[in-house]
């Protein structure tokens, strides 16, 4: 069983474009114990054996090489390929892609502080447009260059993209000074600086609205993803995120929206101005007025929008 899991493990690596150290660091084991673990020198644990199956993507029978029966083959066959089905129906609507290379690393990173950066993000874009950012995947990508990265709407089209000197740090409007520094322009607004690695006198400094001299790489990431996703929201927006956003409003306000939606404002209707509104830079998060206004006014006509802009942002 031992040189039968050494195989599989191998091949399931390899398959999936991973070095030893990159899927070491997604376990959080050293590279040591992924090269025993392919020699055949030694096996994980339980829970490791467990984290493996999730990041190769398989079960841990077939890591271990457990025959099945002909009938249970046929079953598990059928289950993967409802599941591939399912994934081919189902995409995430939005996704970071990731060089095979540095990048990767400022991901795991990210990862090992649960994805903060981009939880605080949403977050700020719930208080200020009062919108909901559907869950963002992350993933490295064969075929893009090391420090390059893609945002993409549905697994498939490209809406941003950029280039990442990680780790170092980029400073907006300076001029190469020491050896080391990079020249170029950040990839969200284009502003002309240089690449350079960060002292550490400057780490902890100050917030960006209070005059921060640079930004790391995952934070150019996350203020070029907030501008995608405003940018882009009508397409991202479905009508599941409706419902929960609805689903809100009648906690709060139930009068609002009993007997109205979807009775007399329906949430394809409502759907439709959210993006309109939010595409327009007019924040949503007044949705108990904008369901009322709805019911009150039962044309869509642009004067019609153009009034309630008016009055959300008055």
């Amino acid at each position: 069983m031992d040189n039968e899991f050494a195989e599989r493990f191998a091949m399931l690596r390899q398959g999936r474009g991973l070095t030893q150290q990159r899927l070491a660091d997604k376990l959080g084991v050293t590279a040591q114990a992924v090269s025993k673990y392919e020699t055949g020198q030694s096996l994980p644990d339980v829970q490791t054996l467990k984290s493996i199956a999730a990041v190769l993507g398989c079960t841990t029978d077939y890591l271990l090489g457990y025959e099945l029966a002909e009938e249970e083959r046929m079953d598990m066959r059928e289950r993967e390929r409802d599941g591939e089905i399912g994934r081919a129906l189902h995409r995430e609507s939005l996704t970071i892609c990731v060089g095979m290379g540095a990048l990767v690393d400022m991901l795991i990173e990210e990862g090992k502080k649960q994805y903060e950066s981009i939880h605080r993000m949403r977050v700020q874009l719930a208080r200020q447009y009062g919108i909901l950012v559907p869950v963002i995947r992350l993933m490295d990508q064969v075929g893009l260059g090391d420090k390059q990265y893609e945002i993409r709407l549905f697994g498939e089209t490209v809406v941003g993209s950029g280039r990442l000197e990680y780790p170092m740090c980029f400073y907006p409007e300076e001029t190469i000074l020491k050896e080391g520094d990079i020249s170029d322009r950040e990839p969200v607004y284009r502003i002309s600086g240089v690449w350079r690695k960060m002292e550490e006198a400057e780490e902890g400094a100050a917030d960006i609205s209070d005059g921060k001299k640079y930004f790391s790489c995952m934070e150019i990431l996350v203020r070029h993803l907030e501008r995608i996703i405003l940018e882009n929201y009508g397409r991202i927006i479905n009508r599941q995120i409706i419902a929960q956003m609805v689903e809100h409003v009648h906690r709060r306000y139930p009068a609002v929206t009993e007997g109205v939606v979807p009775e007399r404002v329906s949430l394809a209707r409502i759907q439709k101005t959210v993006a309109a509104l939010v595409t327009g830079k007019v924040p949503v998060n007044r949705l108990d007025y904008i369901i009322s206004f709805l019911e009150e006014h039962t044309s869509d006509t642009p004067e019609v929008l153009e009034e309630l802009k008016a009055e959300l942002m008055g």
